[in-house]
């Protein structure tokens, strides 16, 4: 059974990796990152353009260099190992299925955890959210085998079986691999993926009534935890004085109450929008959760299967609360909550498989979302619903960023999506069909391969489209007009933060001159004297703009905002723009 899971979702996660450039942001920022690691052979400090960078630790930096030397700095070998992630995120959940229930509900539960677009997307967009969610639900898959490795108590009956002593090494093992797991989640995004967990396992620990709970949290296994994840926060620490204030206090605590004293460009979702947006990333499974969820609290949590079944739904559930209620989040806070959506999800599909007089409280809601998704792609294709920026600002981070600032971002025209849309909605119809009739028949099986084959149809399609909003949104159109004209004696400088601008780099292969830049992630970076000279302010630009000298700018920023207002105007030259970037020189061509 996780050999077919593991199977479909590697065909679904890994083909078409290179068809998109990269997406500015984020993924340029985050593939120069690791070219600079790498060809620096600074594997401590992870650089952008020469400055020291804190925000995300080093281990995908790390993998990146590695797939890196390999085959250069494409987009492939940036993105394949969310996509590795995905694989490996859809066939822990349904390693957890196996042990909860049995070989369907662990094929449910890997299908449902890929077959979703929340996951489809983030496994192809070049960010750490995937890893770091495959590390936390590994590190679930080591408590599951811990608590599987305790007593189990005598059978009466005419059936009788003896008490099972514990299996000591298993639950070392499942503890060791927890605190690992949880070590690597730390090295992989942020050092609350090992806190979350622990305190997410003690709070199930008292809910089920386990009374022995200090075992649950040995020495060893903290030791392991701060062997594995502490020597690098320490060694950067050394480095760079002053990066754990900034990492626990302003990247953290200052940052829920958004106060920071070194604030990026993220503009935060609103709680509804964040609800949304999660709901409509697990669609169609998210509909079944609430079932899932009621028969997890209808069990009484005995024996090792009762507890994690409390446990998957209380980090499911806390995790998309958690984020609700703080002030700041962004459309994939929800990301680890899904793992323990697809479970769930799953025990409701089970259960109606195993009798069909529940069948109908998971078809129906299920023929309700793809009613809704065939009528919503059909409007589209149509022209009755019109996609646009404003639309793009609660799932895409860089619009709503953009428009923020007060800046238009185009999208991707409906015909360049009409195809798409015209299949989403056909795909969607069918299925709905087909629900329709396992509804009338109360043939649970017809609708698990309707809906599960309507969004295996749809996700590769939803992976074309991504593939045209990235060559709409790339700079490749300023990057090739730079690359054509700089020489190595010519300075770039770029205005706003870099984040938006990480291929550019790629292409040029030298760092760039920064003005109105410091509303980023690197302006901590940027109170370090070596790159101090970096940062430009306009007049330092309007100096060195007036020389004989060539000089590029390269801009996120329209130019009825941009620093181009201060420049004289019989010396700004318009060279090249994409959607968000524009390319100016002081010498004509």
């Amino acid at each position: 059974m996780l050999v077919l899971v593991g199977l479909v979702v590697a065909a679904l996660a890994l083909t078409g990796l290179g068809r998109a450039p990269f997406i500015d942001p984020p993924e340029g920022f985050h593939a120069e990152i690791a070219r600079e690691m790498a060809a620096r052979g600074d594997w401590i400090t992870p650089r952008l353009n020469g400055v020291r960078y804190f925000d995300k630790p080093p281990l995908p930096y790390w993998l990146m260099a590695a797939s890196f030397a390999v085959a250069g700095p494409t987009p492939t070998a940036a993105r394949v190992w969310g996509a590795v992630a995905v694989v490996g995120v859809a066939l822990v959940t349904a390693a957890l299925g196996l042990m909860l229930r049995g070989p369907r509900l662990a094929l449910l539960a890997g299908l449902f955890v890929a077959a979703n677009l929340g996951v489809f997307l983030y496994g192809r967009i070049l960010k750490p959210d995937l890893p770091f969610v495959f590390f936390i639900w590994l590190g679930w898959l080591g408590i599951a085998i811990a608590w599987r490795a305790g007593p189990r108590p005598a059978i009466r009956g005419p059936n009788a079986a003896p008490a099972r002593a514990p299996d000591e090494k298993r639950r070392v093992f499942g503890l060791a691999l927890f605190y690992a797991a949880l070590a690597l989640a730390a090295l992989t995004k942020d050092f609350l993926g090992a806190v979350g967990p622990m305190v997410a396992l003690a709070v199930t620990l008292w809910w089920t009534g386990e009374r022995a709970r200090l075992r649950w949290f040995p020495w060893w296994g903290l030791l392991i935890l701060g062997a594995v994840a502490a020597p690098w926060y320490l060694a950067v620490e050394l480095q760079n004085r002053g990066f754990l204030w900034y990492t626990l206090v302003d990247n953290h605590v200052m940052n829920v109450m958004q106060q920071r004293a070194f604030p990026d460009e993220d503009v935060p979702l609103g709680a509804l929008e964040f609800l949304a947006v999660t709901i409509g990333a697990f669609l169609p499974w998210i509909v079944a959760v609430p079932v899932g969820i009621a028969q997890t609290l209808a069990q009484r949590p005995r024996g090792p299967i009762g507890k994690l079944w409390r446990l998957v739904t209380l980090w499911g559930v806390a995790v998309v609360v958690v984020f609700t209620i703080s002030p700041f989040k962004l459309p994939h806070y929800a990301l680890p909550a899904f793992p323990a959506f697809a479970l769930l999800a799953a025990r409701a599909w089970d259960a109606a498989l195993a009798g069909p007089r529940g069948a109908r409280r998971v078809i129906l809601p299920a023929l309700a979302v793809c009613v809704m998704l065939a009528g919503v792609f059909l409007a589209m294709t149509t022209g009755v619903l019109k996609l646009g920026a404003d639309e793009l600002t609660s799932v895409d981070v860089a619009t709503r960023n953009f428009s923020a600032r007060g800046q238009s971002v185009s999208a991707p025209s409906l015909e360049a999506w009409g195809s798409i849309m015209a299949a989403a909605a056909a795909i969607f119809g069918a299925a709905a069909v087909l629900l329709a009739v396992a509804a009338w028949r109360r043939a649970i099986s017809v609708a698990v391969v309707a809906t599960v084959g309507a969004m295996l149809a749809f996700l590769p399609a939803a992976g074309v489209g991504m593939g045209i909003f990235a060559d709409v949104r790339s700079l490749q159109p300023v990057a090739n007009a730079l690359t054509a004209r700089a020489r190595p004696t010519d300075l770039v400088v770029h205005e706003g933060a870099l984040e938006n601008s990480g291929s550019l780099l790629i292409a040029l292969g030298r760092p760039v001159h920064v003005v109105n830049g410091l509303r980023s992630n690197l302006a901590y970076g940027a109170t370090f004297a070596d790159s101090r000279d970096v940062f430009w302010d306009t007049p330092r630009l309007v100096r060195e703009w007036s020389g004989r000298e060539r000089r590029f700018l390269v801009s996120i920023t329209e130019p009825d905002a941009s620093v181009v207002r201060w420049l004289p105007a019989d010396r700004v030259h318009l060279l090249a723009r994409s959607t968000t970037h524009w390319l100016y020189s002081n010498l004509a061509d």
